[in-house]
């Protein structure tokens, strides 16, 4: 058929080819009209890939799947071409533009195919190997039986049972590869493709369903050949020699005498296994328990029995059952034996761990708040693994009292179950006693915050902060104390400094007169209060030091905090009283005070007297000085004939005042009269002493005998307050 396939389509392939010779030179590009062509090679191509899919089954390797690969790769070579040329064509389009994806699809199918190939025949060999082995045995067995040696009731049962075990963990194997199979032919099988691919799609899953029933076939026929080998003991061949060998009185002879050795030895083994460092002498004793089950076995295939023998018949098959559970519990106290052993040295390395960081922690007082959460985060995991252990000590008592509860004790087996029961009990007080040395060792460590070395650092910590907190606050009222003997100290050197600024009288453009008399007074007070300042600050750093430290603490916070508070207030007031004007040496500021309170008090004046001289409060008025020191007057009333000059209260005031009124009695009139004519006529005066205006008062008002009469008067106002604050609270 496949031969037939080929020759259709190599006819094809000649007729499609001597079409387009007869249309086409060598080398001529594509054109629309080649697609049919492209379409049946891509045909083709997938066509021999089904073909030589269809001969891997019997195929002795793989090489067919990289002879279909081939052929897939060269048939997207066609499709590339066709897709170059397909147009609007949407067949040939469908094919060119899926044939990537589907080749994906295909080479992962053809990776299924090639590892059931793989998997096919591995049933073989172990079948190859069951049939040598079932010889093996069989021959042996026959031995035993011609030579009639009661050994054969012993060692041909241990002989079976290996190989037994042998054949099963390899049958396992194979099942699990079944499994594999069929999933994999499964997969395969998922391989889906329309158009040119129809044919391979169809023989991809030919292929794999094929590949898992050869793989099948050889499975079954391999558990057939291993299926008496499984049996162990009950091989036909074996049971039956065994009958015939136990039926002797030699061959029971020979069984008793192995089963008590094996109990000898088996006592032996168990007395040592709490001093083994491994789980060896389990292990062995779990071994010899296995020879002597299977001696037992071998002697109750005999089909006469003496006295002894069935004595053993009737008793050693429940010691056997019996030792058998107490050696599973007698394994898990021996497994868990030392389970105990590091932990007291883990608990003592953690008290110390505990003990480390208390003495790092030194007399620092955030190890108030510190040092019992530390503790108590070293204590939890410690807990925690003691709740375990105390989980684990009640499932070792339970595993010895099933360990040792075995009652069979006739015969051999009385020593056995005191050996294991004594060593039973020898290992479950391994773990006892070092459960105990645990629970001591951790005594202190579980107890977290509650421990003796805790609360013994805390207290001394709670000490230590009350004391340092009550050296530094008794260190703080001392320096506040010192600060504000400095305020008493100086308080009436300030008064003093603000009465010289203040009885300074104001005038316009007098500042630089004001200065020096206020330098006069402020000066040597300065200097004094400046040096008494300077040393209560330069004390301050090193005591702001100690109490941020005591602020920074979280158990000493709030008393730090208010250290912090009273020695801010005390800095603020020394700067606030440093920076004085006086002080600082800017007398300005002071001057300026001084100054706006004494414009206030002449404009208030200067409006209140009816001035027109000086134009405004703040203006000056400066006649000509005739020789006189005294020559601007602080008002000139023209309605009224006055010439006031305004002056604070007080010993200076009331010296200067009327010197000053006397020099502007004479320097007044005098400018004024000047203006005045003989014949009665008047110039107006400068615009800053009046001007027209006030000349028209004047002759008006004050002009009596031929010329202007003024009268000079002194008017006195309260001087400025006191601005330095004294007070100490």
């Amino acid at each position: 058929m496949n031969r037939i396939r080929a020759l259709t389509r190599s006819i094809h392939w000649l007729v499609a080819a001597f079409a387009l010779a007869l249309v086409c030179r060598p080398g001529a590009p594509l054109r629309a009209d080649d697609k049919s062509d492209l379409i049946s090679k891509i045909e083709d191509k997938l066509g021999d890939a089904a073909d030589a899919l269809a001969r891997l089954p019997d195929d002795s390797n793989d090489s067919a799947i990289d002879r279909a690969r081939g052929y897939v790769d060269e048939a997207r070579r066609y499709a590339e071409d066709l897709g170059r040329v397909a147009g609007d064509d949407s067949s040939a389009k469908r094919i060119a533009e899926g044939f990537r994806d589907i080749q994906d699809d295909w080479n992962d199918a053809s990776n299924y195919l090639r590892q059931l190939k793989a998997g096919m025949r591995q049933a073989e060999p172990i079948a190859t190997t069951c049939g040598e082995r079932d010889k093996e045995l069989v021959r042996r067995a026959r031995e035993y039986e011609s030579r009639n040696d009661p050994d054969g009731l012993v060692e041909l049962p241990k002989e079976a049972a290996a190989i037994q075990d042998a054949v099963k963990r390899q049958l396992d194997e194979l099942r699990r590869n079944d499994d594999r199979m069929d999933d994999l032919a499964d997969s395969a099988d998922d391989f889906r493709g329309d158009g040119p691919w129809r044919e391979l799609v169809g023989a991809v899953a030919q292929t794999a369903r094929r590949s898992f029933e050869v793989w099948r076939k050889s499975f079954e026929q391999t558990q057939r050949a291993c299926e008496n080998l499984t049996k162990g003991v009950d091989h036909p061949e074996v049971k039956d020699v065994l009958a015939r060998l136990g039926n002797s009185a030699g061959g029971r002879k020979a069984v008793i005498e192995q089963l008590n050795k094996d109990a000898r030895e088996l006592w032996t083994t168990l007395a040592g296994v709490s001093e083994d460092s491994g789980m060896g002498s389990v292990e062995r004793a779990k071994g010899l328990l296995q020879s002597i089950e299977r001696g037992v076995e071998a002697l109750g295939r005999t089909a006469t029995t003496d006295k002894e023998t069935r004595l053993i018949l009737e008793k050693w098959p429940e010691g056997i059952r019996q030792l058998k559970d107490a050696l599973d519990d007698l394994e898990d106290l021996k497994l868990h034996q030392h389970d105990m052993d590091p932990l007291p040295d883990r608990c003592v390395a953690k008290e110390r761990e505990l003990q480390d960081a208390i003495g790092k922690n030194g007399s620092d007082t955030d190890g108030i708040e510190d040092l019992p959460k530390l503790a108590d985060a070293i204590a939890q995991p410690v807990i925690a693994g003691l709740d375990k252990a105390k989980e684990r000590m009640k499932e070792e008592g339970d595993d010895l009292q099933r360990a040792k509860a075995i009652s069979v004790s006739e015969g051999p087996w009385s020593e056995i179950r005191a050996a294991e029961q004594r060593d039973a009990d020898e290992t479950f007080k391994t773990f006892e006693d070092n459960f105990k040395k645990t629970e001591q060792a951790c005594a202190n460590v579980i107890k977290g915050k509650d421990a003796p070395a805790v609360k013994e650092a805390i207290e001394r910590l709670a000490r230590g902060a009350q004391s340092s907190g009550s050296q530094l606050e008794t260190d703080v009222d001392v320096w506040v104390a010192r600060a504000k003997a400095v305020y008493v100290l100086d308080c009436q050197g300030m008064k003093d400094i603000w009465a010289g600024y203040c009885a300074q009288d104001w005038g316009p453009g007098d500042e630089s007169e004001q200065k020096a008399a206020a330098r006069t007074i402020a000066d040597p007070i300065k200097d004094r209060m400046r040096s008494a300042i300077d040393g209560v600050i330069a004390d301050l750093p090193a005591l702001e030091a100690r109490v941020k430290l005591l602020a920074d603490k979280r158990e000493t916070q709030r008393a730090g905090k208010a250290l912090e508070t009273k020695l801010s207030k005390e800095r603020k007031r020394l700067d606030r009283l440093k920076a004085n004007p006086a002080l600082a040496g800017n007398y300005d500021i002071m001057l300026q005070f001084s100054n706006n309170y004494g414009k206030q008090q002449h404009e208030r004046m200067w409006g209140r007297f009816g001035c027109t001289v000086p134009v405004s409060s703040t203006a000056e008025a400066k006649f000509p000085s005739e020789g006189r020191k005294h020559n601007k007057p602080d008002c000139v009333d023209p309605s009224g004939c006055k010439i006031w000059e305004f002056k604070a209260k007080g010993p200076d005031g009331e010296r200067d005042g009327p010197r000053q009124a006397a020099d502007y009695q004479h320097l007044v009139p005098l400018y004024y009269n000047k203006l005045v004519k003989p014949d009665g006529s008047y110039a107006p005066a400068d615009s800053s002493l009046g001007g027209q205006a006030i000349m028209d008062t004047l002759m008006q008002r004050c002009y009596r005998n031929k010329e202007i009469e003024l009268e000079a008067r002194v008017e006195y106002y309260d001087p400025c307050k006191e601005q330095y604050e004294c007070t100490t609270d």
